[in-house]
């Protein structure tokens, strides 16, 4: 069963695609990390094989680099860049 978060209980949010090895965006992750705790919590569809994955997990430092249960499959998830604004 998958579960959602409540955002108003956050400290960290992220929903991106996830693009395989040959460049396709296939997959996507929402992950999560609830305010005063350490673990992430994720639901990750994996753009290799196509396993969904729900799963929490703990990470010692940036840039996060979940995995796919299935496959082994690594996909870092880097911070995003702000664009700059047009002149």
């Amino acid at each position: 069963m998958v579960t959602y978060p409540d955002l108003d209980n956050t400290s960290y949010f992220t929903n991106r695609l996830l693009e395989n090895k040959a460049g396709e965006k296939k997959g996507k992750i929402i992950m999560w990390r609830n305010k005063g705790e350490e673990i992430f919590r994720m639901i990750l569809t994996c753009p290799e094989c196509g396993t969904v994955n729900e799963k929490k997990q703990e990470f010692a430092k940036k840039p996060y680099r979940p995995n796919c249960d299935n496959c082994g499959a690594k996909f870092v998830i880097a911070k995003l860049k702000k664009e700059k604004p047009k002149k």
